[in-house]
Protein backbone atom coordinates (compact mmCIF):
# COMPACT_ATOMS: atom_id res chain seq x y z
CA UNK A 1 0.00 0.00 0.00
CA UNK A 2 2.87 2.35 0.72
CA UNK A 3 4.36 1.66 -2.70
CA UNK A 4 1.05 2.47 -4.39
CA UNK A 5 0.72 5.62 -2.29
CA UNK A 6 4.20 6.87 -3.14
CA UNK A 7 4.33 6.04 -6.86
CA UNK A 8 1.58 4.06 -8.49
CA UNK A 9 3.38 3.59 -11.81
CA UNK A 10 6.54 2.29 -10.13
CA UNK A 11 4.48 -0.08 -7.97
CA UNK A 12 2.72 -1.45 -11.05
CA UNK A 13 6.07 -1.88 -12.80
CA UNK A 14 7.43 -3.90 -9.89
CA UNK A 15 4.46 -6.28 -9.94
CA UNK A 16 2.24 -4.78 -7.23
CA UNK A 17 -1.43 -4.70 -8.21
CA UNK A 18 -2.33 -1.05 -7.57
CA UNK A 19 -6.05 -1.48 -8.24
CA UNK A 20 -6.29 -4.41 -5.82
CA UNK A 21 -4.51 -2.49 -3.06
CA UNK A 22 -6.58 0.64 -3.64
CA UNK A 23 -9.75 -1.44 -3.46
CA UNK A 24 -8.55 -3.10 -0.25
CA UNK A 25 -7.75 0.30 1.29
CA UNK A 26 -11.21 1.55 0.33
CA UNK A 27 -12.89 -1.51 1.82
CA UNK A 28 -10.94 -1.29 5.09
CA UNK A 29 -11.53 2.44 5.47
CA UNK A 30 -15.25 2.18 4.75
CA UNK A 31 -15.56 -0.70 7.21
CA UNK A 32 -13.88 1.40 9.91
CA UNK A 33 -16.07 4.41 9.12
CA UNK A 34 -19.18 2.21 9.23
CA UNK A 35 -18.09 0.82 12.58
CA UNK A 36 -17.51 4.33 13.89
CA UNK A 37 -20.90 5.45 12.57
CA UNK A 38 -22.63 2.49 14.19
CA UNK A 39 -20.91 3.21 17.48
CA UNK A 40 -21.89 6.86 17.21
CA UNK A 41 -25.51 5.96 16.49
CA UNK A 42 -25.59 3.62 19.46
CA UNK A 43 -24.06 6.25 21.74
CA UNK A 44 -26.49 9.02 20.73
CA UNK A 45 -30.05 8.00 21.46
CA UNK A 46 -31.71 10.81 19.53
CA UNK A 47 -30.92 12.46 16.20
CA UNK A 48 -30.72 16.16 15.51
CA UNK A 49 -30.09 17.00 11.82
CA UNK A 50 -28.44 20.33 12.58
CA UNK A 51 -25.99 18.58 14.92
CA UNK A 52 -24.72 15.98 12.44
CA UNK A 53 -24.12 18.45 9.61
CA UNK A 54 -22.45 21.20 11.59
CA UNK A 55 -18.94 22.29 10.55
CA UNK A 56 -17.65 21.23 13.97
CA UNK A 57 -17.85 17.56 12.95
CA UNK A 58 -15.63 18.15 9.93
CA UNK A 59 -13.21 20.21 11.95
CA UNK A 60 -13.00 17.54 14.65
CA UNK A 61 -12.11 14.82 12.13
CA UNK A 62 -9.49 16.96 10.39
CA UNK A 63 -8.00 18.06 13.70
CA UNK A 64 -7.78 14.47 14.95
CA UNK A 65 -5.99 13.39 11.77
CA UNK A 66 -3.52 16.28 11.89
CA UNK A 67 -2.81 15.95 15.62
CA UNK A 68 -2.04 12.25 15.26
CA UNK A 69 -0.14 12.41 12.01
CA UNK A 70 -1.42 12.41 8.46
CA UNK A 71 -0.31 9.50 6.31
CA UNK A 72 0.26 7.05 9.15
CA UNK A 73 -1.77 4.10 10.34
CA UNK A 74 -1.64 4.67 14.08
CA UNK A 75 -1.50 8.48 13.96
CA UNK A 76 -5.25 9.15 13.78
CA UNK A 77 -5.90 6.67 16.60
CA UNK A 78 -3.33 8.44 18.76
CA UNK A 79 -4.77 11.80 17.69
CA UNK A 80 -8.29 10.67 18.60
CA UNK A 81 -7.20 9.58 22.06
CA UNK A 82 -5.35 12.84 22.66
CA UNK A 83 -8.21 14.92 21.26
CA UNK A 84 -11.00 13.25 23.24
CA UNK A 85 -9.12 13.42 26.53
CA UNK A 86 -8.09 17.04 26.00
CA UNK A 87 -11.57 18.04 24.80
CA UNK A 88 -13.25 16.55 27.86
CA UNK A 89 -10.81 18.20 30.25
CA UNK A 90 -11.06 21.59 28.53
CA UNK A 91 -14.84 21.46 28.03
CA UNK A 92 -15.35 20.97 31.77
CA UNK A 93 -12.88 23.63 32.86
CA UNK A 94 -13.14 26.20 30.04
CA UNK A 95 -16.68 25.85 28.72
CA UNK A 96 -16.64 27.95 25.53
CA UNK A 97 -12.96 28.82 25.40
CA UNK A 98 -11.97 25.26 24.45
CA UNK A 99 -13.03 25.90 20.82
CA UNK A 100 -10.53 28.76 20.57
CA UNK A 101 -7.84 26.56 22.09
CA UNK A 102 -8.47 23.79 19.53
CA UNK A 103 -8.38 26.29 16.67
CA UNK A 104 -5.03 27.58 17.88
CA UNK A 105 -3.78 24.02 18.38
CA UNK A 106 -4.71 23.18 14.80
CA UNK A 107 -2.78 26.15 13.42
CA UNK A 108 0.26 25.33 15.57
CA UNK A 109 0.28 21.67 14.57
CA UNK A 110 0.00 22.49 10.86
CA UNK A 111 2.77 25.10 11.03
CA UNK A 112 5.28 23.54 13.41
CA UNK A 113 4.52 19.82 13.52
CA UNK A 114 2.97 18.71 10.21
CA UNK A 115 3.60 15.04 11.04
CA UNK A 116 1.60 15.28 14.27
CA UNK A 117 2.30 13.31 17.42
CA UNK A 118 3.90 10.49 15.42
CA UNK A 119 6.53 12.90 14.10
CA UNK A 120 7.04 14.37 17.58
CA UNK A 121 7.59 10.87 18.99
CA UNK A 122 10.09 10.06 16.23
CA UNK A 123 11.98 13.31 16.82
CA UNK A 124 12.07 12.76 20.58
CA UNK A 125 13.28 9.18 20.18
CA UNK A 126 16.07 10.27 17.81
CA UNK A 127 17.11 13.01 20.23
CA UNK A 128 17.22 10.58 23.17
CA UNK A 129 19.28 8.09 21.15
CA UNK A 130 21.64 10.85 20.02
CA UNK A 131 22.07 12.11 23.60
CA UNK A 132 22.71 8.61 25.00
CA UNK A 133 25.49 7.82 22.50
CA UNK A 134 28.99 8.92 23.59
Amino acid sequence: MQAVREDEAAAEASGVGAFRHKLLALAVSTALVGLAGGTFAYYHVSYYPQHAFSPAWTFDAVLIAFIGGVGTIHGPVLGALFYVILREVLAVQLVELHLLIFGSLFVLVVLFLPGGLVEAWTRARRLIIRKSQP
